[in-house]
């Protein structure tokens, strides 16, 4: 029994093995000569997202859910609220946040994600994308995106680069100095020198206040030279 055992378990790494591998194939980068897949997230399991998750971060007492293999992510208790503020604090759940970490410092990622903007009435922070906390922000908006580098440079995409209100497929690869962002069949390459993953290796999904987010799947890749 143990001697099927072992086989099995082998059998088991090499099919996985090999479905990454074909995985990789398909998908050919830009920025890199390949990439190995190193995280694959199917959402496969209903649940909220709880503190002792590996990847995933929920900030700001914001709840985020996995039902029927969708992660989704809503705005934080009135009593939750109602404690920041009266502490003063803007951080106060009012838009929906979480964190992918840790990252590479030079990666690419595919997903499957959705921003919801349904007009409610909040302060209009914008559907944000962080590649780094606060160092590569994209900012999504129905006629432009706005790319603001380490607080210093805003770089502007025009029109209807990340549609609001559907599902979009995104591709993301970043290295020193440079990004490819690929939402749908429309890529954007920048380059710059304040494009940086080194400070902050993490990846953070911000809704527009009092909106939700909706992520079906996540598969991230590390660079292979």
């Amino acid at each position: 029994m143990k001697t099927f055992a072992a086989f099995t378990t082998l059998a088991f790494l090499l099919v996985l093995t090999n479905t990454q591998s074909a995985e990789c194939e398909d998908y050919k980068p830009q920025l890199f000569k390949s990439v190995k897949l190193i995280y694959d997230e199917q959402f496969d399991t209903d649940g909220p997202i709880t503190k002792d998750n590996p990847h995933w971060i929920t900030r700001q007492g914001t709840p985020w859910n996995v039902k029927d293999g969708v992660l989704t992510g809503s705005i934080a208790s009135e009593e939750y609220q109602k404690m920041m503020r009266a502490k003063g604090d803007s951080h106060d759940g009012t838009r929906t946040v979480v964190w992918l970490k840790p990252v590479p410092e030079a990666f690419a990622i595919q997903m499957r994600v959705r921003y919801n903007n349904s007009g409610k009435k909040g302060r209009n922070r914008g559907c944000l994308l962080d590649l780094g906390h606060h160092v590569n922000s994209f900012i999504f908006g129905e006629e432009e995106t706005t790319l603001t580098l380490q607080k210093k440079k805003k770089i502007q995409i025009d029109g209807k680069f990340f549609p609001l209100n559907q599902w979009n497929g995104v591709t993301i690869e970043i290295k020193e100095g440079e990004i490819v962002m690929q939402v749908n069949d429309r890529k954007e390459v920048i380059r710059d020198p304040l494009i940086t993953m080194k400070e902050s290796q993490q990846i953070d999904f911000k809704g527009q206040d009092l909106e939700t987010i909706q992520i079906d799947w996540v598969k991230l890749y590390e660079p292979v030279e």
